[in-house]
């Protein structure tokens, strides 16, 4: 090859372009097996080539780990084993030509573990360690059998060369080692061995329980995070389970199940399927009656007279014939008897069942059959000329649920999601420019908890600001409903405005927190308010808590609307901010909805209608509808 042609190819071979090489690798002298090590290059090196970490013997072009050459500090995770490496430069292309190199010595680190040589199972034990971090390192339990490089629960080692962290040890007894691991290869870089002793575990319970009801159990053990008791048939799995409760404290509660047999208390640990303790419990069948009419009218309300063991979420219900888990309207038996259910509005035959809360067994049931309502009509009151959907007061006080509950899906949508999207339209297009508005929320902050929070305070309609507010509400797993203490506070919200107001509640479940919502409407009453309490009923499905929602707005002076799904939220909060109405006949009341709102059905007939303090006389007629304008 001519002078010209070598010249040619060793340009083409570096870049095809003007580049000063890097004559140097920056890089500690040695370092620890597996860590990450910081290099510099020193100077230009060509786009893509790369450095890494081999043996002085290893074949020119070959390579490990690498890491492409750039400017500033790079870093580089060395070989597992000890010894005299080096570091390479390599050239982009094959056969990646050595450009530079630097000397490096790998050391096993010092490292040390400090710990207790004997504990009980479930224990959290202290480890004080010594050694390398930042490179991923960290320590891990395992029985003293496990292979090299294996691991089970673990902590990083966190810290400058030194520190303290905590290890649970295992529910099964034996010989156990802790291991200072590398990040990477997992060497072990120090170890400790450690004797787990098993722990003494007990179950106190009654040996006998009716079927469905709650038992109290003591229990000895180790307490640990999650570690539970469940009641199971004898011959279950180890890791099966059916009603359980975790063993935060003890004595806890325990529903047995609903039907009739032997079964088995245990104890169990949660990081394994050991079971510390089993005890037997005869659960024994429990009986039940209902009265009630053979014969009501369709749509009507019927009262229904129980026996029975009374259990949580047993409940009454009006169902199809040879259908008793799908109800066609239900209430709980905790609300007392007689109690009230809804009549279904098509005549038929029908069986009214008490039924237990967990499977739905049928203890109790009596036919029932409907009979034709007498026809109806259909009442709307239509809004005053000028009046707009924000007339019903100058200031609107918004009281949002975000309980727990709120995370439950509705036609695959979760409740909160719907409900955000029913009050953005509101402050889109339910609210007069001239309005004052607050918004309090309760059950987004703490699980577990009875909070509330007024989040915008009273202040003139923004609607850009209200909707990010409304948009940055969660529902909080397992938070409480305070609907008493939401209601109490608005005394607060609405402090200094003079005239009327409308609260309005948007809520899917009762009150959770031992409040008294009625109590609490009386304490505005008192205070001079001048306001009425509209009830949005979201997805209540218990005939006995949509009554009870009535009767709480009816004692605020305002209407309950009850919205089945997410369209019929959005209408009913749109409504809710509007002047409400009462329907009554011979002094009890009928029916109640919100003027400018939707047409509510009416049995034909002469009723009372009640709008603020203004009454007056409507006849509805059977299929018509009847409009009055206040």
């Amino acid at each position: 090859m001519s002078r010209s042609k070598q010249i040619l190819a060793a340009f083409l071979l570096l870049g095809c372009c003007r580049v000063s090489f890097a004559q140097q690798l920056e890089a500690p002298a040695s370092a620890s097996i597996d860590s990450m090590v910081e290099i510099t290059v020193v100077g230009d090196a060509p786009v893509r080539s790369f450095i890494s970490a081999l043996l002085p013997e290893a074949a020119e072009g070959s390579y490990g780990d690498y890491v492409y050459a750039k400017p500033g500090k790079l870093k580089l995770r060395m070989p597992s084993e000890p010894g005299e490496y080096e570091l390479r430069l390599l050239g982009p292309e094959r056969p990646y030509p050595t450009l530079s190199k630097r000397p490096i010595r790998l050391l096993i680190p010092e490292a040390s573990l400090q710990a207790p040589e004997q504990a009980p199972i479930g224990t959290a034990v202290k480890i004080d360690w010594r050694g390398p971090s930042g490179s991923g390192e960290y320590i891990t339990l395992v029985p003293v059998d496990t292979p090299e490089g294996n691991y089970e629960q673990y902590q990083y080692t966190r810290g400058a060369g030194s520190g303290s962290l905590t290890l649970t040890t295992p529910s099964e007894p034996g010989s156990y080692e802790l291991r200072f691991l590398s990040g990477n290869a997992y060497k072990t870089l120090a170890r400790r061995r450690i004797e787990v002793g098993d722990i003494e575990a007990s179950l106190e319970l009654p040996a006998s329980a009716a079927a469905g009801s709650t038992i109290e159990i003591s229990w000895k053990g180790p307490g640990n995070p999650r570690d539970y008791i469940t009641i199971v048939a004898p011959e279950a799995a180890p890791r099966d389970y059916q009603q359980y409760v975790y063993t935060k404290r003890s004595p806890v509660k325990l529903p047995v199940p609903e039907q009739a047999g032997t079964y088995e208390v245990r104890y169990l640990t949660a990081d394994s399927s050991r079971i510390l303790v089993r005890k037997a419990i005869e659960v024994g069948a429990v009986t039940a009656s209902v009265e009630s009419p053979a014969s009501v009218e369709a749509g009507s309300e019927i009262k229904v007279a129980w026996k029975g063991p009374n259990n949580e979420l047993d409940y009454i219900a009006v169902t199809e014939v040879g259908k008793p888990k799908s109800y066609l309207s239900y209430t709980y038996t905790k609300r007392g008897s007689p109690l009230g259910l809804a009549a279904p509005r098509e005549a038929g035959q029908y069986e009214v069942h008490y039924l237990t809360g967990r499977d739905d067994v049928s203890l109790a049931s009596r036919p029932l059959h409907v009979t034709p309502a007498a026809a109806v009509g259909t009442l709307r009151v239509l809004a005053a000329n000028g009046e707009t959907a924000g007339s019903s007061g100058p200031a609107v006080a918004l009281i949002l649920d975000a309980s727990g509950s709120m995370l439950q899906k509705l036609d695959g949508t979760r409740r909160i999601d719907l409900a955000r999207a029913a009050l953005n339209r509101l402050v889109s297009e339910g609210l007069a420019d001239s309005t004052r508005v607050s918004l309090r929320v309760f059950g987004h902050r703490k699980p577990d908890a009875c909070d509330t929070e007024l989040l915008q305070p009273l202040a003139a309609l923004d609607r850009a600001q209200l909707s990010a507010a409304i948009n940055a509400i969660q529902a909080k797993n397992l938070a409480k409903t305070p609907i008493a203490d939401s209601l109490a506070a608005v005394a607060g919200d609405l402090a200094g405005v003079e005239g009327p107001a409308v609260v309005v509640l948007v809520t899917d479940g009762e009150e959770t927190c031992d409040g008294d919502p009625e109590a609490a409407i009386r304490g505005l009453q008192a205070q001079g308010f001048d306001l009425v309490l509209n009830i949005v009923g979201f997805a209540v499905d218990e005939y006995a808590l949509e009554q009870q929602f009535q009767a709480w707005a009816e004692l605020g002076a305002g209407a309950y609307y009850s919205a089945k799904d997410g369209d019929a939220l959005a209408r009913g909060v749109l409504q809710s901010v509007r002047r409400p109405y009462l329907v009554s006949q011979a002094g009890k009341r009928v029916a109640a909805g919100f003027v400018g709102g939707e047409a509510v059905e009416l049995k034909a007939g002469r009723y009372q209608l009640a709008i603020g303090g203004t009454t007056r006389d409507v006849e509805i007629i059977a299929d018509q509808e009847t409009s009055v304008r206040p």
